[in-house]
C-alpha cells in the first residue's frame, strides 16, 4: 500500500516505489529460463509454518509487519494485510492470486506470472552458498543469489523458511524482510479459502472493460466517520472545538479506497451526500451493487438494479451525529493540510475499535484522508459541493429481498 505523506509529491515517489516492493511482488515473478543443475535453498516450506515479517521497501525509514501462513503440502501461501483490511491466497503451482477485500467482502482472482517459486526464490536465480547462522534462534544456511536485476542474499532454513532477505529483488527494487517469529503448527484448510459469502469480482478481459460482480450478495460497509472511542474524561472534554465528522453540506466525493494488499491498485468509491435525506449513497468503481444508508432509520440498503436484488441490513457501528452537532470524544487537533484542493484539518482519534487514526476533515465535515499505521485508507481525489437530488437515494420498486451473506 501507497504511504501518503503530508508532501504529496513525496507521497507519490514512495507510492510508486512500495506498490513495487520486494516483499509484495511475489505475485508477479517473470518467467527465465531455468537452472536445475545448480544447488540451491528449498523455494517453499515443506511443513506448515506461520512467520511474522518485519518489512522495509527501498528508500523508506518505515519498517512494517506482514503475517503469511504457508502450506507445506499445498504449497500455497497467504499474505495478510494491515488491520485487518484483506489478504492474498497465492498459488505459486497454479500461477494464480486470489485478493480478498475484507471491507468490501469480494475477491478477485488474478494470474500470476510467476515460476513454481516462492515469496522471493525461483527457477530465474543463480545460488551460491555463503556459509550458516543464526536467526532469532533459528538456523539457515547464507546464500548470495544473483538474479536478472541485481544481487540480493537470503538466510534460508533447512525445511524452506526464509529468515532475512536483502538487497535487489527479480524487479530490481532493494528492500529488506526479516523474520520476527517463526511457529511450526498445522493449518487448517480455511486459511487458505475464499471466506464463505464474498463476492467474486471479474478483472476485464479487454482494454476498457470494467470489472462486474458474479454475485448480488453483498454486506459491505458504508464510508463512515472516524469515531471516538469513549473515555473517562469525555465529560470533560469541550467539544465545541472539535469537528464536525458529519457534511454540513450536499457533497460528492470520489474516493480512493485502500486495496487489500499493498502494491494493489485502490477502490474507487463515489460518495453522495444529502443533509435534507441524511442518507449517504457509495457507488463502487466497477461493481453493479451500490449502497444506501439512511442515518435516521440506521438502515443500510444493498442494490443491484441489473440482478433486480436488494438486501436490508442494520447500520454498522454506533449512529453518527445529528445535523450542526460536532463529534463528541477525544479528538486532537495534530496540523493542517490540502487534499483534493480542499482544506482541512488533521485530528488524531482513536477510534471505537483503539485504532489511532489521523483523520483530515473540512471545517464543513467532509473526510477528505484517514491514515492509520502511517498507511493511508481513504484518500479524496475530488470534492463538488452540489446539491444531491432526492431520487439518488430512492429505493426501486422492482427489487426482491435477498437476505444477507455472513462469513
Amino acid at each position: 500500500m501507497s504511504h501518503f505523506t503530508k508532501n504529496d509529491k513525496g507521497c507519490i515517489d514512495q507510492k510508486k516505489k512500495y506498490a513495487r516492493s520486494i516483499f509484495l511482488s511475489s505475485c508477479f515473478f517473470s518467467i527465465f529460463p531455468a537452472y536445475a543443475q545448480e544447488e540451491r535453498p528449498l523455494f517453499m516450506p515443506n511443513r506448515d509454518v506461520t512467520v511474522v515479517y518485519a518489512v522495509q521497501p527501498e528508500n523508506s525509514p518505515l519498517v512494517q509487519k506482514r503475517k503469511i501462513y504457508f502450506s507445506g503440502d499445498k504449497k500455497i501461501f497467504r499474505i495478510d494485510g494491515p488491520d485487518n483490511i484483506g489478504l492474498t491466497i497465492i498459488d505459486p503451482g497454479k500461477q494464480i492470486a486470489t485478493v480478498i477485500s475484507n471491507k468490501s467482502r469480494i475477491y478477485t482472482i488474478i494470474p500470476s506470472k510467476s515460476g513454481k517459486g516462492g515469496i522471493f526464490l525461483d527457477d530465474s536465480l543463480h545460488f551460491k552458498e555463503k556459509g550458516s547462522k543464526r536467526i532469532i534462534g533459528i538456523l539457515c544456511h547464507q546464500w548470495e543469489v544473483q538474479g536478472p536485476k541485481g544481487n540480493s542474499e537470503v538466510c534460508v532454513t533447512d525445511d524452506g523458511v526464509i529468515l532475512r532477505q536483502e538487497g535487489t529483488d527479480i524487479d530490481g527494487i532493494d528492500g529488506k524482510t526479516e523474520a520476527l517469529s517463526v511457529q511450526y503448527n498445522p493449518l487448517p484448510v480455511s486459511i487458505f479459502q475464499i471466506p464463505a459469502g464474498y463476492q467474486q469480482v471479474k478483472l476485464s478481459q479487454q482494454r476498457g472493460e470494467s470489472p462486474t460482480l458474479v454475485s448480488p450478495n453483498s454486506n459491505a460497509q458504508p464510508l463512515a466517520p472516524i469515531q471516538a472511542r469513549k473515555s473517562d474524561n469525555d465529560d470533560k472534554i469541550d467539544i465545541s472545538q472539535n469537528p464536525f465528522i458529519i457534511p454540513q453540506k450536499d457533497v460528492d466525493v470520489i474516493y480512493a479506497i485502500a486495496g487489500p494488499m499493498p502494491g494493489l491498485p485502490p477502490f474507487h468509491q463515489r460518495m453522495r451526500w444529502s443533509v435534507e435525506q441524511w442518507k449517504q449513497r457509495i457507488d463502487s468503481q466497477g461493481i453493479d451493487t451500490y449502497m444506501i444508508t439512511d442515518y435516521r432509520t440506521q438502515h443500510l440498503i444493498v442494490l443491484n438494479p441489473q440482478l433486480k436484488k436488494k438486501t436490508d441490513l442494520m447500520t454498522p457501528g454506533a449512529p453518527i451525529e445529528s445535523f450542526g452537532k460536532r463529534a463528541e470524544g477525544n479528538y486532537v487537533k495534530v496540523g493542517e493540510a490540502t487534499v483534493a484542493g480542499q482544506y482541512c484539518d488533521e485530528w488524531e482519534v482513536t477510534d471505537t475499535e483503539g485504532n489511532v487514526n489521523d483523520v483530515c476533515y473540512t471545517r464543513d465535515g467532509v473526510m477528505l484522508r484517514v491514515v492509520r499505521n502511517n498507511i493511508p485508507l481513504v484518500m479524496a481525489l475530488k470534492v463538488v459541493y452540489a446539491h444531491q437530488d432526492s431520487s439518488l437515494y430512492q429505493i426501486p420498486a422492482d427489487l426482491t429481498e435477498l437476505n444477507a451473506a455472513h462469513p
